[in-house]
């Protein structure tokens, strides 16, 4: 009876291998650049540049699939913390079943919800050298990253449309990415208590637990050349002052290609997105409490002029939460980019990228930064979202 099992084995084997592909790519993203003050107090991403020389993120992903119905992603990111230390952390690890009846789709493990048009892109996929700023206010430092069951239905209707909905808890993140924030002196420890039950920190706006969320996105190719794309965002759940949040947020891109479906030619990309969320807060002893709402937005542009170049600009907005919140306040920035993307064969590609911001933020005033980001892309095939 031993001898069972491994002659199964190797009689099965051609059979598993002939079903099951494992694609890897490997992004290096680097930024140099220098902004009017600290380049820390600027960032708000986990992977925004940082400093004047930043590694954003090796990012290192594995897609897997399995037969006709089962795949699997994992990947990881290395990069530069604010101390300038090689730091790194697991961002997606999932199963997912696929192409199962009526439309239906499964996914379960450590994702990037589907909410809003970024937070489910990974670094290497960014438009522009730093996140928008919605991205970061509404879901967190590194967007939201969930331990989380999903369920998503393909549309029975004429054009591509994929509604998702999914339940979990936020993953806990060590929160070391960013520098200082400016205008914060020391204080004695009787101070700090008094500001700490006169005010609450912003960040804990941010949904941690038993958060639901439900996006709808659809792409509509009216022809060839010209492309809609639409998305409508919905979030709930308990935030760190164990309190309820909402986020709803609706996105909508208009895409035209000169070779239409076809790869290369002259693009254009417009994308607008409007935010809002809404939130209860309370201080620990209770006697400090209430709702405080907000809202923000997402502009951009893309202009493809050449083969393999890019003009990018870019407006955010964010209205900002007045006392007794802290660290939320009234910012907009606007952003320039020029990207050259550089492809050598099938398994190496990159991009050149360099980008202006200009900077407001409510009591700060105006700044400034210029960035140079180079990527580097290797591997094999696409990833399993």
């Amino acid at each position: 009876m031993h001898y069972i099992t491994p002659i199964i084995a190797v009689t099965m084997s051609p059979l598993i291998a002939a079903d099951f592909q494992l694609d890897y790519n490997a992004h290096l993203n680097m930024a140099f650049g220098h902004a009017s003050i600290e380049e820390a107090t600027l960032s708000t991403h986990a992977h925004d540049p940082n400093d004047e020389f930043t590694v954003q993120g090796l990012e290192l992903n594995l897609s897997a699939r399995y037969g006709d119905h089962v795949a699997g992603f994992v990947s990881y990111n290395t990069f530069l913390d604010d101390s300038d230390k090689i730091d790194g952390e697991l961002e997606e690890a999932f199963l997912k079943l696929i192409e199962l009846p009526a439309g239906f789709e499964l996914r379960a493990g450590q994702l990037l919800n589907r909410a809003t048009s970024q937070n489910s892109q990974h670094l290497h996929s960014w438009n522009f050298v730093d996140a928008n700023l919605i991205t970061t206010r509404f879901l967190g430092e590194e967007g939201l990253i969930s331990n989380s069951a999903e369920i998503s239905y393909k549309l029975p209707i004429e054009h591509n449309a994929l509604l998702s909905l999914a339940f979990g808890d936020a993953l806990e993140h060590d929160g070391h990415h960013h520098g200082p924030e400016e205008g914060h002196d020391d204080h004695s420890e009787e101070e700090e208590e008094e500001a700490h039950d006169e005010h609450l920190e912003g960040e804990g706006a941010l949904l941690t637990d038993n958060i639901f969320s439900a996006r709808l996105k659809g792409l509509y190719n009216h022809t060839d050349f010209h492309q809609y794309i639409y998305g409508v965002s919905y979030l709930q759940g308990d935030n760190a002052y164990k309190q309820t949040g909402r986020i709803f947020g609706v996105d909508a891109t208009y895409l035209w290609r000169e070779n239409g479906l076809e790869a290369g030619g002259k693009h254009f990309r417009a994308t607008l997105e409007p935010v809002y969320r809404d939130f209860d807060y309370v201080n620990e002893d209770g006697d400090l409490s209430g709702s405080a709402d907000e809202w923000g937005i997402h502009s951009s542009v893309g202009w493809g002029f050449r083969e393999n170049w890019e003009l990018g600009l870019r407006f955010d907005y964010l209205e900002g939460v007045d006392e007794p919140i802290e660290e939320l306040e009234s910012r907009h920035r606007s952003t320039a980019a020029l990207t050259r993307r550089l492809s050598y064969n099938d398994y190496l590609a990159g991009h050149v990228r360099l980008q202006y911001n200009h900077d407001w933020r409510d009591g700060f005033g105006h700044e400034d930064a210029i960035w140079l980001q180079f990527q580097i892309d290797f591997g094999t095939g696409g990833e399993i979202r």
